[in-house]
């Protein structure tokens, strides 16, 4: 063999390394969502850690960006990053994403003040309250055509403290979202809130891959793999009981 010819060949393994790492790992955008995602929980969140191991279990390595929703969801959306979680699904998401199998769901519903008593069997019910929610959220199907007395505030942590002081009746949430604020944001008023059941919207959340991330199908599909022997071997559930779930 020529030394020109041994060099090429050498130059051509060389340069093909990085596409085999890049095809082996995947870089994904996420925001602050306790207690199901965030940089300052046990490894990073139940839904984190999930991901993370789902891609673990089919050779992925992991690269994590915490970033603003806002500038996640764009640099997904252009292919700066992989993808992006969690979101729920859309129609029109999927003219830039595709979908993993579903991951743990939301369960959105209301919290109220102990004590009082509000049950209902629809949102007619709900029109003799205030209802605090938070701007820039998806509310569940048919709340807004009620046309129900409602409080805009800025976030849940701010819901959550006029339902305290009743200034608002009940508070849309998220279930576990809800508990986290009342655990860790109004220490000494964790026994003034309660969960009113069932949810009024079960939503399952999503890890979004961009369709500009290079080989995104095989990337989903290796993802889903995944998370299948992570359910089937029971570690998926394993995880979430360790988170509190």
């Amino acid at each position: 063999m020529s030394f020109k010819l041994l060099v090429g060949i050498l130059l051509c393994l060389i340069y093909s390394l990085p596409t085999v790492a890049h095809e082996n790992k995947v870089v994904l955008a996420y925001v602050e969502y306790p207690p199901y995602y965030g940089q300052s929980l046990e490894n990073g969140g139940p839904i984190t850690e999930i991901i993370v191991q789902a891609f673990n279990q089919v050779g992925y390595e992991v690269k994590l960006k915490f970033v603003p929703w806002a500038r996640g969801l764009e640099g997904a959306k252009r292919g700066t990053y992989d993808g992006l979680f969690t979101a729920w699904y859309r129609e029109e998401r999927e003219e830039w994403f595709v979908f993993s199998a579903p991951l743990p769901p939301n369960e959105i519903g209301f919290y109220k003040r102990k004590g009082v008593s509000i049950k209902f069997n629809s949102f007619e019910d709900l029109k003799p309250y205030k209802i605090g929610i938070v701007r820039g959220h998806v509310n569940p199907l048919g709340f807004k055509e009620t046309n129900l007395k409602t409080s805009v505030a800025a976030t849940d942590i701010e819901n959550l403290h006029l339902l305290t002081m009743s200034r608002i009746d009940l508070a849309l949430t998220d279930k576990a979202l809800g508990r986290y604020i009342i655990r860790t944001e109004l220490r000494g008023k964790e026994n003034k809130l309660e969960w009113i059941g069932p949810p009024v919207e079960v939503v399952n959340q999503y890890l979004m891959i961009s369709k500009q991330a290079r080989d995104f199908k095989i990337k989903l599909e290796a993802f889903n793999l995944g998370l299948k022997k992570l359910t089937e071997s029971g570690e998926l559930n394993k995880i979430l009981a360790k988170h509190g779930f």
